[in-house]
């Protein structure tokens, strides 16, 4: 019966961890506020160059936005493989949806 309960101990985070992994998502909830409003504020501009390169750069702050999500809220690190793959899928959505929106 101890060797249950020490692999139960074990097994726990510890709260120094658990603080820390707050810190990082409270960071990338902050890092994320700031790709939304930076696009928002890059949805209003017009003129002539701003106005074809505007859609590139949301759709380079939606990648990044992904990536964060992906990483941090999903625990795709410690998966490789998947993080890759769902970044590589969104990257070419992005890409076709930036296309549309500068060509239409």
């Amino acid at each position: 019966m101890s060797n249950q309960n020490l692999s139960s101990q074990s097994n726990a985070p510890a709260p120094q961890d658990q603080s820390v992994e707050i810190a990082s998502l409270a960071k990338a909830w902050i890092v994320l506020v700031g790709f939304t409003l930076l696009g928002f504020a890059l949805s209003y501009m017009e003129g002539g160059v701003l106005s074809v390169i505007s859609p590139l750069i949301i759709a380079a702050l939606i990648l990044l936005k992904s990536r964060i999500i992906l990483k941090q809220y999903l625990g795709l690190s410690r998966s490789p493989a998947w993080h890759s793959m769902l970044s590589s899928t969104i990257f070419v959505i992005m890409i076709v949806c930036a296309a549309l929106l500068v060509f239409i």
